[in-house]
């Protein structure tokens, strides 16, 4: 494996970060969640701006206060020089923190959490109008994301971690903006390097989407073939 070719667990890993942060470490992690929940705010006005209605003059004056805004950040220290958010060090390389799906600390990220109990993942998300696609619905890509999030986290319980080889997802449903949507997944089987999972998620108890997807791990990886829990 390269640089180019990192190992998954890396990837994957510090699913919650677990680390011992002093009082001004948990500070300036609040500080950035904050930072990104006025920048995902700030998206999603931007988004559902009228240009149509609003003077050319205003526009520019917006256009003026972001790049303003994008130039002051641009002049902090930044994770570039470390070679990006993967390769940061401490609390922001959690999953939880850096994920464009998941990432507490990525303006970028849909509002999806995950918790791992046993066997089983979990997660939740509430989607709002920057992730629609059909009215009132969130774009399959945004759905389609969620999942390989889901099941990627979900893989470790096998002892290994892989790179998505396949992704299925059956849309029974479509997915709803504003309202709670809960996930599960969970391993299915392991056959040598792939790691075959499965997902779901629902709204209120009814099923919206069912996943399936093989994650194949380095040749490093070897695993004894087997079946993990009931899957489906």
């Amino acid at each position: 494996m390269t640089d180019a070719d990192p190992d998954p667990h890396v990837h994957h890993g510090l699913l919650h970060g677990d680390f011992e942060l002093t009082g001004e470490q948990l500070r300036r992690r609040d500080l950035m969640h904050r930072i990104s929940n006025e920048a995902r705010t700030l998206v999603e006005r931007v988004a559902l701006l009228d240009a149509t209605a609003t003077e050319a003059v205003e526009l520019e004056a917006v256009r003026e206060a972001l790049a303003a805004a994008s130039a002051r950040v641009d002049a902090l220290p930044s994770h570039r020089e470390g070679g990006g958010l993967n390769r940061a060090s401490g609390w922001p390389a959690a999953l939880t923190e850096r994920s464009p799906i998941s990432g507490r600390s990525n303006p970028v990220s849909a509002p999806l959490t995950l918790v791992r109990a046993g066997e089983i993942t979990t997660g939740s998300a509430t989607y709002e109008r920057r992730h629609e696609g059909p009215f009132d619905h969130v774009h399959g890509g945004v759905v389609l994301g969620a999942f390989d999030e889901l099941l990627g986290v979900a893989q470790e319980v096998s002892g290994q971690a892989g790179y998505t080889g396949t992704l299925t997802v059956v849309m029974r449903r479509p997915t709803p903006l504003f309202r709670r949507i809960d996930y599960e997944a969970g391993v299915d089987h392991i056959e040598g390097r792939k790691v075959f999972m499965w997902g779901r998620s629902s709204v209120d108890g009814e099923v919206l989407c069912e996943a399936e997807g093989i994650f194949i791990a380095p040749r490093e990886a070897e695993h004894t073939t087997g079946r993990i829990g009931e899957g489906k």
